[in-house]
């Protein structure tokens, strides 16, 4: 009925046992400990050890031999508390410690046939004046024939009226949107997924073509720092 109690002050369950044993009997020496539980000598001695720095146990001499007995269950209560107090302390600076450069991450899912509309409309609110997008794996054939034939002429439009630069990783061979706004780059398609990524602000877009559309925004500054990095990479392999 108190073992799980017990536990909760940092004691084994063979630990726990040596405790209770100890509470028992005034005191015992090892070897009597390990006989009555039926523990390896060894296993005694090493669990005797950190009791004794957990302050569960004490140990005295008896006729020049050592011998072992439990602390007080009062003396326990007082432990505990005295613990307590100690970790209030600290507690303000944990909360410090868990908030420097400590930034939400969220995660959104969109499935559909207008979900690139969605991360077009989001390029838009989120970046500043005179930002930058960065594009792996878009097909812009696939974009202006099927997947937003109209919007994307509006997007194009806005990128100019609010100086927004594009700079796209596409695979050799795939067609070009003709904008000033846009620079491409051309790479093997080994070096490119499946999947196309949108890098803007602090957020990474992943588009996934198929039935249906799906699209993945994560917001995340670290998120976004890793995949420009990434993207800087291939960009100094791709021909421009």
């Amino acid at each position: 009925m108190y073992e799980e109690e017990l536990k909760e002050i940092g004691l084994t369950d063979n630990e726990l046992k040596i405790y209770i044993l100890l509470l028992k009997n005034v005191s015992l020496s090892p070897a009597e400990i390990a006989q009555k539980l039926g523990l390896h000598r060894g296993y005694v001695y090493d669990a005797l050890d950190r009791m004794q720095e957990k302050e569960v146990i004490s140990s005295i001499l008896i006729k020049n031999k050592k011998q072992f007995q439990a602390v007080n269950p009062k003396n326990l209560l007082e432990l505990i508390k005295s613990r307590l107090n100690n970790f209030e302390k600290i507690i303000p600076k944990l909360i410090e410690l868990n908030s420097i450069n400590k930034e939400e991450t969220n995660v959104e899912l969109h499935k559909g046939k207008k979900v690139y509309r969605t991360l077009l409309k989001d390029i838009i609110t989120s970046l500043p004046n005179g930002g930058e997008v960065l594009l792996i794996g878009i097909d812009e054939d696939l974009l202006t024939k099927e997947v937003e034939p109209i919007y994307v002429e509006q997007y194009i439009n806005s990128l100019k009226l609010r100086k927004i630069k594009e700079r796209a990783i596409i695979k050799k061979g795939n067609n070009q949107f003709p904008h000033p706004s846009i620079k491409y780059g051309q790479i093997d398609p080994k070096h490119i997924g499946k999947t196309a990524q949108i890098i803007y602000a602090n957020k990474v877009a992943i588009f996934i073509t198929g039935e249906p559309y799906y699209l993945i925004i994560i917001k995340s500054k670290e998120f976004a720092e890793t995949y420009k990095n990434n993207f800087e990479l291939l960009w100094k392999m791709a021909k421009n």
